[in-house]
């Protein structure tokens, strides 16, 4: 509020996690031109329906409810006709509700303060007319006075614009006194500790006295202290960042329990990463780099298996002259390791691989056969053969139901999915119009999440984390090439996007296809349920539980 009222500063950037009053002081700041400081206002939202929404249920009000605005602001019910849901008229100025994704709305009249709301969410281009702040920061060019105020959540590092927005900021931090020592410090997530297995017990250790701060501290601390400038040569610009720790309203526990739920799954992680830390998310793009690999090795032999490994998964990426496989071995916590990967010429020699291998364990205790298989089921038709490559995989999985593994067709979505993944309409026919059980179904996958999920989880195996995907020892140049065949970049509309770099880029397809078997969203569950060996001879199975997909019955 400080940094809104001081001539010196003309643009206000806010970073931070949800919950922290963010919206609040965009309120505030309002309430202050209007009563104050009378002047044109333009508040910008995601879109134009967003922007309704958050003038009825904040703006009107806070106008109703406060007596000094609702003196100056009449009612939206009134029958002055220059005040409605997108337009408000006060003496001396006017407030315009605007959605980033109409470039009308965003270029009608001069504009002395614009605030731009949740600015992650916003389109990467207002029409045809390009970036919407720049459009609506244009409106203030005439007043010599004019304030910017631009708000957020981070997204992705790189196409994140309130990241952008805090680079070009003073880039200011809360620091807070320790109740014990009085060490100045920022409150981070790596001080909050907490009983194994107890979150919601945690607590804030002092990064200098190591003592324990509680909840009740909080408040104190907070209260005593101070914005620290980061980047003070930076003018003009005025950036704030603060993450959940700080707010009055959530416990370490509530934070610790959040990360908790969140920890093993890289999409949800995000979430947490974004909405709790205020922090952009890194992406692990490990692009052309296969030395960079070489450090996700671990000391495994091949076709061999760790003593904690429960299930195998299979994926398969089928192509002219025959098929890339890749198979996982995972532990019920989802670490991974890759166990066989490689080419088969033939149909036989991938019946043999799924239905007459078995993967020894390395202390001797017992070997396991593979426990699902995921066959991609796209493709276009063999040289000198009216049959399809989708056709001849429906018909593979169809002859070989309830033979062994469990057997899934799937097929990369050609629309971006909610879900990592959906199971498709059944299926009456093939393409050519051949007739298949009426309860054939294709597993659709959101590839481009999923390719994120193998770069976090072989990222995770170079830095020892949670959630690794390990390599075995003898991982050669041919899986390195291939993996790193495809590389995440920015387009020009600011959106991420997966480019094939190079041509031969199918053992990353049929990582994505295993890696995607064993996870908790994977029809009937993931690997993450088991806390025995599956399938291991001399072993019962979970009793199975029949959802016809794909030809088969799932677990």
């Amino acid at each position: 509020m400080d940094a809104f009222s001081d001539p010196a500063i003309e643009r206000v950037v806010v970073m931070s996690s949800a919950q922290v009053g963010k919206s609040e002081i965009a309120n505030n700041v309002i309430g202050f031109f209007i009563d104050y400081d009378p002047s044109p206002i333009l508040v910008v939202e995601p879109t134009i329906d967003v922007a309704k929404s958050w003038s009825k249920d904040r703006l009107s009000t806070m106008i109703r409810d406060t007596p000094c605005l609702k003196r100056k602001v009449a009612d939206t019910k009134s029958r002055d006709g220059d005040n409605t849901l997108t337009h408000k008229s006060f003496y001396g100025g006017h407030i315009t509700v605007a959605g980033a994704n109409s470039a009308a709305s965003l270029r009608a009249r001069p504009i002395r303060v614009v605030l731009c709301d949740d600015v992650d969410a916003f389109p990467a281009s207002a029409g045809t007319e390009g970036d919407p702040i720049s459009l609506a920061a244009k409106r203030t060019t005439t007043f010599w006075n004019r304030k910017i105020g631009i708000f957020s959540t981070p997204t992705d590092e790189g196409t994140s614009r309130i990241e952008q927005e805090f680079k070009t900021s003073d880039q200011r931090r809360y620091y807070v006194p320790c109740p014990h020592c009085g060490t100045f410090q920022l409150l981070t997530f790596k001080q909050v500790k907490w009983p194994k297995g107890e979150p919601w017990n945690a607590h804030y250790e002092c990064e200098s006295c190591q003592k324990v701060i509680t909840d009740n501290d909080k408040a104190r601390m907070v209260a005593n202290g101070e914005w620290r400038k980061d980047k003070p040569e930076a003018r003009r610009v005025a950036g704030f960042w603060i993450n959940e720790l700080y707010s009055p309203w959530v416990s370490f526990g509530q934070v610790a329990e959040k990360f908790y739920a969140a920890k093993d799954d890289p999409q949800t992680l995000k979430v947490w990463t974004n909405t709790s830390m205020g922090e952009v998310w890194k992406q692990v793009v490990l692009g052309r780099n296969s030395e960079q690999l070489l450090k996700a090795r671990c000391e495994l032999e091949p076709q061999t298996l760790p003593a904690n490994v429960v299930a195998l998964t299979c994926g398969v990426d089928q192509q002219m002259h025959g098929y890339w496989f890749v198979v996982r071995a995972w532990a019920n916590d989802m670490t991974s390791w890759l166990i066989h990967y490689g080419f088969l010429p033939t149909e036989e020699d991938l019946d043999n691989l799924i239905f007459n291998t078995t993967y020894p364990y390395a202390d001797g205790s017992g070997s396991l056969p593979i426990w699902r298989v995921a066959r991609d089921t796209g493709g276009t038709k063999f040289k000198e053969s009216d049959v399809s490559m989708t056709e001849a995989a429906y018909w593979w999985i169809i002859k070989h139901y309830g033979r062994g593994p469990q057997l899934f067709g799937t097929k990369g979505s050609s629309t971006t999915l909610t879900n990592r993944f959906k199971i498709g309409e059944p299926l009456m026919a093939t393409p050519s119009g051949k007739a298949l059980p009426n309860w054939f179904r294709i597993i659709q996958i959101n590839t481009d999440a999923m390719k994120e999920h193998v770069f976090y989880g072989l990222q995770q195996a170079i830095d020892q984390g949670p959630n690794a995907l390990y390599l075995h020892k003898d991982t050669g140049v041919d899986y390195f090439r291939q993996i790193t065949a495809e590389e995440q970049r920015i387009n020009r509309a600011g959106q991420k996007e997966w480019v094939v770099i190079r041509k031969d880029n199918h053992l990353l397809d049929a990582e994505v296809l295993a890696v995607s078997l064993a996870q908790p969203q994977w029809v009937g569950g993931g690997v993450n349920l088991f806390r025995g060996r599956v399938n291991s001879p001399g072993l019962v199975a979970p009793k199975a539980r029949k959802i016809h997909s794909a030809g088969v019955a799932l677990w």
